[in-house]
């Protein structure tokens, strides 16, 4: 249905703003389809089963980018052609928009999770899945409602960042894992440290691509050894129950 209304609505040209719409109609019902037919059969099984499907779903959506939209790169036209000098720094619109899109984003969600039955639900969902199930909470419908706002966020990420970053069949993952290494910098349960721990790791990337382009990457993510030991230092660690 939704690709049936895209394709009778890009028939008249449509302005800016509807596009993105539709491009978000399209976008929104990928990720709780691949739940309901990926992952939710295996539900249940161990965490080692769930990565090696992850990781393999992962390989066949590249599979298939590449064989739809090719190898070549893309840009989009930019939201907004505002510009500004900072600093002596020149910073365009859509860069602003980035920026306080994220801040937005951030703090819907944050509302969401901690002020909301159904975020709070999810949260019970992630921490223990038995323990929500008792409580009257479908782990199905709280997956669902999970995946369709990852699909929201991939979407409007996709669109505000196309204009400054050319996009290929596969950039999702380079940038999804930056975002993990901010995220675990600045914390998995905090919203501002992840946050700025995400701002970090986008001033050190761009300091490193001046240093040495080529390992831009490789610096980023081998921050992320030296956090994740002292995490493991600093935390404190619970005697393991051995059933006897």
């Amino acid at each position: 249905m939704a690709v049936g209304i895209v394709w009778v609505a890009m028939r008249y040209d449509p302005p800016m703003a509807v596009r993105i719409v539709l491009a978000l109609l399209l976008i929104m019902p990928i990720s709780p389809l691949l739940d309901r037919i990926v992952f939710r059969p295996v539900a249940d099984a161990s965490v080692l089963l769930l990565l090696t499907v992850s990781v393999a779903l992962h390989f066949a959506l590249v599979g298939l980018g590449l064989l739809f939209f090719g190898p070549e790169g893309v840009r989009t036209e930019p939201l907004t052609a505002f510009s500004m000098e900072i600093a002596g720094i020149h910073v365009s619109g859509q860069t602003i928009l980035i920026v306080v899109a994220a801040m937005v984003f951030s703090g819907l969600l944050f509302l969401f999770f901690d002020f909301t039955l159904t975020g709070k639900a999810l949260r019970a969902t992630a921490i223990n899945r038995t323990g929500a199930r008792l409580m009257g909470i479908r782990p199905a419908r709280s997956g669902t409602i999970a995946y369709l706002l990852g699909s929201l966020m991939a979407g409007v990420s996709g669109i505000l960042i196309a204009p400054v970053n050319t996009i290929f069949y596969d950039s999702g993952f380079l940038i999804g894992l930056k975002a993990f290494v901010g995220a675990i910098v600045g914390g998995m349960t905090s919203y501002p440290g992840a946050a700025l721990g995400s701002l970090g790791v986008g001033i050190l990337e761009s300091f490193a691509s001046f240093q040495s382009g080529a390992f831009k990457d490789v610096i980023v993510f081998s921050l992320l050894i030296p956090i994740l030991l002292w995490r493991s230092l600093a935390s404190a660690h619970s005697e393991e129950e051995v059933e006897e």
